[in-house]
């Protein structure tokens, strides 16, 4: 079976492939993610190609989480962004919105 990678998550490891020091490979970048190497080089060019640009619609709604999607299919950018909101609360914001979205603090 396919993973299947939301556009946001591709450009983001595009961009962390770019961006990286000289001491770190694609493919280190590649294993960071629990990506196949082929598939980051295929995301680099599409990249190059402007293939993989978001429309406004995906851009502005891409941490929406909904409780049709268990906590563990959710994307990077959605993990990530329940942790700096919980981090913003004191334990008590942060023990309810996870009950909320139907995880453990």
């Amino acid at each position: 079976m396919r993973a299947k990678f939301s556009k946001s998550f591709k450009m983001q490891a595009v961009k962390k492939a770019l961006i990286r020091d000289e001491t770190t490979s694609v493919k280190e970048i590649a294993n960071e993610l629990s990506i196949g190497y082929s598939t980051l080089q295929k995301w680099i060019v599409q990249s190059k190609n402007h293939e993989l640009e978001l429309s406004n619609e995906l851009s502005t709604n891409q941490h929406v989480m909904t409780h049709e999607k268990r906590p563990e299919d959710w994307s990077i950018e959605q993990r990530l962004a329940i942790i700096i909101k919980c981090g913003a609360l004191d334990d008590n914001g942060a023990s309810q919105l996870c009950r909320e979205q139907g995880i453990f603090l």
